[in-house]
């Protein structure tokens, strides 16, 4: 459970001092950089249910809305600790301290199973990889800094032109519907208390807006906290 208090101002002028636990053995995040990567989770989780709820796709999928629920859900501290680090100025070492968040999230979620890997999985239906193809593009079309920051569909396609073969099968039949639809506005999610339905279905946006409550109450150090608007760029 994060203590590091999450109810100063999101400016830079509160909670820029890392917090660090020498007994826990690994790099704590500041709560500026654990309230920059909820709005980044909420972002990219509204993304994919937008797509997938357009498109029709994820019936299958236990772990919905997207990357909120189920072991390794992205708000688990376990997670989240690592990952928040992305933020950190001066840059910590990506393999040491974030890639073990990455997989022990991609370990647990439902469409990570699906789809990782460079064989076909056995258990996996189409539509489960229909979904793990939404979610890898819209990873590159967000503003991601292990990615090279945001992408164009062309650019996409040629990026995951490089997956196995049975992964672009999928991903070429994604890309020109997601395309096709008016793009959402993430942009416009910048409270983490009080953000925008960008599209969704009401039952994922409320399912989203309840999980983002929960997550603050549970990291934050009192129930019901308020967190600052963040700038983000």
């Amino acid at each position: 459970m994060y203590r590091g208090g999450l109810s100063g101002s999101a400016d830079g002028n509160v909670g820029e001092r890392p917090i660090t636990r020498e007994r826990a053995g690994y790099l704590y995040p500041t709560p500026l950089e654990v309230e920059k990567w909820l709005i980044m989770t909420l972002r990219h989780s509204s993304h994919v249910e937008y797509f997938l709820g357009n498109l029709g796709f994820g019936a299958r999928d236990p772990q919905r809305p997207h990357d909120l629920t189920g072991p390794g859900n992205k708000y688990q501290w376990d997670v989240l600790r690592g990952l928040a680090l992305q933020f950190r100025s001066p840059e910590v070492d990506f393999n040491e301290h974030i890639a073990p968040s990455r997989e022990l999230h991609r370990k647990g979620q439902y469409h990570h199973i699906k789809w990782n890997g460079d064989n076909p999985n056995p258990n996996a239906n189409p539509e489960d990889m229909l979904v793990g193809a939404v979610d890898a593009v819209c990873a590159l079309l967000e503003n991601r800094k292990y990615c090279g920051g945001a992408h164009s569909y062309s650019r996409v396609q040629d990026i995951l032109a490089k997956n196995p073969a049975h992964k672009v099968h999928f991903i070429n039949q994604v890309i020109p519907q997601m395309k096709g639809l008016v793009q959402p506005n993430l942009e416009l999610i910048t409270d983490l208390t009080d953000f925008p339905n960008i599209g969704l279905p009401y039952d994922i946006y409320y399912s989203s807006v309840s999980r983002t409550r929960e997550a603050i109450m549970v990291l934050g150090d009192e129930p019901g906290i308020e967190l600052g608007e963040i700038a983000y760029s």
